[in-house]
């Protein structure tokens, strides 16, 4: 089986050699077709000095052989288009690989400070675990994605089905290709799927008003009996004039409705376009996940009603022909008949193309995380268990290199429900609790995690690790800690739910005496609610806790050591306290003091 980068670089070979073909295919087009047009040109004056008729029949054929020749050249931009954007897509795969992910979505505009886990845990913004994952073609999967990762479930069969879905799309890299490249070719506002979701739901003017219905067909059929009277009697039958002013009073009166539902139809027109070309893609593959079949089922159902709504779009095209339009109006009311048309379909099918933009929005997240574990053979999904113990085999964290990431083994909830992490700076602590609550997450949404062997409990979260003060509203760096364990002590004592609970350095803000009484205080209250997880601190007095806690605290710690003046990290946690410090060596190797 290929590696995700042998694949790239075998994709990124077939569709450079079709790009390469293409484009020469496209020139050699624009330079017939020039030609045609010249050769027309000359062939119409040449006509135009002769009589003889046979010029004007070539000069037809040359003309006819230019517009195919524009429609071919058409064609060929944007099979263009469409191989560079394959050829782009691959790229930022490669780039990815190798841990570059700034060509995708960083997500900064759903950071939250005062979230209970996801600013600490860096879930957004540069370099971030959701630039990692995002994939997203669509505006609604954006936030979706964003969505799932702030919002645990507590479902089993909910985790256990996304790691189901997950799995096969991650086997159909194909698909997930195509799904990405008919996203990014179709442009999407911020606020247009939520435009066309109200415009699907709007009440109907026209169809639910039997005088509009009346009128719609009256006057028509008025109108043509009037004509044929007309040509029966050969003359202008005066009754036509008066049908005429009828309908254009009509018209008149609902002129402004006419404009604003065209405008809001266009509108959507072009996003209904996108879904639809998403949809082409899921409703041609073949699945094995029920879930995954029920979206082809429903996108195959919306497919043949998103070209009902084509075929309206066309008339509402033709209606705005400055020669057609207004005869339509002026004997049949066509605009009449162009809006009940639409009125009717979107009463038809608004609620089957509701569920179908739901299914390409949650099909949008799966293809990321789809990708995501494409990219990552070697990661594990968890398995589900009950009770509070996480346990895991070289456990790494997911933005860190594979081949310089070092796995820890855990066994948080096992043998103990608080791990009471010591080490002196740099060792690793900060890292090893971001990786045990970025599991956590990465397993709720059904993504595979890099370790060896990986079973996690039903967990909620809560976070207290970069605390931010704020000057406009007058709260300390303190002040905000104080307030932010409070809501995690608040929210962790009325949950039915168990809670994950990582502290890094609690009450950093206030003395060494005060900080050690407030840190033993906040572990010993914790001990007694439904929770597992780990403090961090440099306070290694307290790691007289595991003694008058057995099976509740234990002592974990990371260690620097000094070889030949240098500090070394192995990051490798080890059982029992921390002994060492590298405070005033970093501050030496770094020329701060002497």
């Amino acid at each position: 089986m290929l590696s995700p980068a042998q694949y790239y670089n075998q994709q990124r070979a077939h569709y450079a050699r079709l790009l390469a073909k293409t484009i020469k295919e496209f020139n050699r087009i624009a330079a017939l077709r020039l030609w045609a047009a010249v050769i027309a040109i000359g062939t119409i004056i040449w006509a135009f000095r002769s009589s003889a008729d046979w010029h004007w029949w070539l000069a037809a054929i040359l003309i006819a052989v230019f517009l195919a020749l524009v429609r071919q050249h058409t064609r060929l931009s944007e099979s263009k288009g469409l191989l560079q954007l394959h050829l782009s897509i691959i790229d930022n795969e490669l780039q990815s690989l190798q841990g570059n992910n700034s060509a995708f979505a960083n997500g900064a505009i759903y950071t939250d400070v005062a979230h209970p886990y996801s600013y600490d845990l860096d879930l957004f913004g540069k370099g971030s675990i959701y630039q990692s994952i995002c994939r997203n073609v669509t505006v609604g999967g954006a936030a979706l994605l964003a969505g799932r990762l702030c919002s645990l479930t507590f479902t089993k069969e909910v985790i256990t089905g996304r790691q189901d879905i997950v799995k096969e799309l991650s086997q159909l890299p194909e698909l997930l290709q195509n799904f990405r490249v008919a996203g990014t070719a179709n442009a999407e506002g911020p606020k247009d799927q939520r435009n066309l979701a109200q415009w699907l739901r709007e009440p109907d003017l026209f169809i639910n008003n039997m005088a509009i219905r009346i009128a719609a067909v009256l006057m028509p059929v008025t109108s043509v009996a009037f004509i044929v009277w007309s040509v029966i009697t050969g003359g202008f039958y005066p009754g036509l004039y008066m049908v005429m002013i009828v309908n254009w009073i009509l018209l008149g009166i609902f002129q402004k409705k006419f404009k604003l539902a065209t405008m809001q139809m266009g509108n959507c027109a072009q996003l209904i376009g996108k879904y639809e070309s998403l949809m082409k893609h899921t409703a041609g593959s073949a699945f094995k996940n029920e879930w995954l079949q029920k979206v082809k089922a429903n996108a195959g159902l919306s497919l043949g009603n998103i070209n009902s709504f084509k075929k309206i779009a066309h008339l509402f095209e033709s209606r705005n022909n400055t020669m057609t339009g207004p005869i339509m109006n002026t004997f049949f009311l066509f605009d009449f008949y162009c809006l009940l048309r639409l009125e009717a379909w979107r009463k038809d099918h608004k609620q089957s193309l509701l569920t179908a933009m739901d299914d390409v929005i949650e099909m949008d997240v799966y293809v990321s995380c789809g990708v995501y574990a494409f990219n990552h053979p070697e990661n594990i999904y968890a398995t589900i268990t009950t009770g509070t113990g996480i346990t895991a085999k070289d456990l790494r964290h997911p933005l860190l290199p594979m081949t310089t990431a070092v796995g820890n083994d855990v066994s948080l909830g096992d043998r103990e429900e608080f791990y009471l992490l010591t080490g002196a700076n740099m060792t690793g602590k900060s890292t090893f609790i971001r990786t045990i609550g970025i599991t956590n997450i990465l397993t709720n949404i059904g993504l595979p995690s890099p370790a060896k062997e990986l079973s996690i409990p039903l967990l909620g979260l809560y976070t207290s690790m970069r605390i931010t003060d704020s000057v406009q509203d007058d709260i300390s760096y303190f002040r905000a800690e104080l307030n932010r364990i409070r809501a995690m002590m608040d929210i962790i004592s009325a949950s039915q739910q168990p809670y994950l609970v990582l502290l890094d350095e609690p009450l950093r803000g206030t003395n060494s005496t005060d900080k050690q009484q407030g840190t033993r205080a906040i572990v010993e209250t914790l001990i007694t609610y439904n929770a597992v997880g780990i403090i961090a601190t440099h306070d290694t007095g307290l790691c007289d806790m595991e003694a008058s806690h057995p099976g509740k605290i234990s002592n974990y710690y990371f260690e620097s050591k000094v070889e030949l003046g240098e500090l070394t990290f192995d990051f490798s946690i080890k059982r029992g306290g921390s002994t060492s410090n590298n405070a005033t060596i970093l501050m030496r190797q770094m020329g701060i003091i002497h």
